[in-house]
């Protein structure tokens, strides 16, 4: 068993003896990797959890010119973006790296709900753990890290246009909850899409958007 563990928070309460007894009997796999070394990428499924348990991971996406922007920094022990696990959209936004030769416990979520249901313990620690507004982000962490407002917005109003494939597409997030995710208030939000769209970049009715300016776009989206 990983000594690493027995100071994560998410096995708080449990005594050595029985995390070991956890660790054996729940499928967990503890995988080292050397310092720089990208073992998740951005877009994979988070299909396990993970608790670095040994050094310091970095979580990193890139900008729409290939920039590598770094998120934040991770030193072990520590589950990494737990919250994501559950989630309907659980892909990574972000790729993780290696800073130090690294050491990553991985749970299969199937396994993990298994111990969940079995340890009382870990299931409020883990619910303490999500609900924590310190954790690391899961689908705002790539428009955190812009920082103009308009950067966030083009960036999120091209992820959509590539996801639709289309430069028109109807918007699924209302103004309130684009806001939250960019880390904004939705009236310097919603005074930032006036202004895109007053300059003929984007066109805006309703809920449906057009991009009719790629090129300025991805100008904010440098910000």
């Amino acid at each position: 068993m990983e000594k690493g563990l027995l100071k994560c928070s998410l096995f708080a309460g449990i005594d050595s003896l029985r995390l070991a007894a956890i660790f054996n009997g729940y499928g967990f796999r503890s995988l080292s990797y050397p310092a720089g070394e990208i073992f998740a990428i951005k877009g994979a499924k988070y299909s396990s959890l993970m608790i670095a348990v040994k050094g310091n991971v970095r979580a990193e996406t890139t900008d729409r010119q290939d920039n590598t922007l770094k998120i934040e920094r991770i030193s072990a022990p520590a589950v990494i973006t737990p919250s994501l696990l559950y989630s309907e959209n659980n892909v990574l936004p972000f790729n993780l790296m290696a800073r130090t030769p690294a050491t990553v416990v991985h749970i299969p979520r199937e396994n993990f709900t298994d111990l969940l249901a079995a340890e009382r313990q870990v299931l409020e620690n883990f619910l303490s753990m999500i609900s924590s507004p310190n954790r690391l982000a899961s689908d705002n962490v790539s428009y955190l890290a812009f920082k103009t407002i308009k950067g966030k917005f083009a960036n999120y109003l091209l992820d959509m246009a590539d996801k639709n494939g289309s430069n028109t597409f109807v918007n699924p997030l209302t103004q309130e909850q684009m806001a939250e995710m960019f880390g904004v208030t939705r009236p310097a939000l919603a005074r930032a899409i006036g202004e895109m769209a007053a300059e003929g970049t984007i066109y805006v009715k309703g809920k449906r958007i057009e991009i009719l300016f790629v090129d300025k776009l991805g100008q904010y989206a440098k910000n």
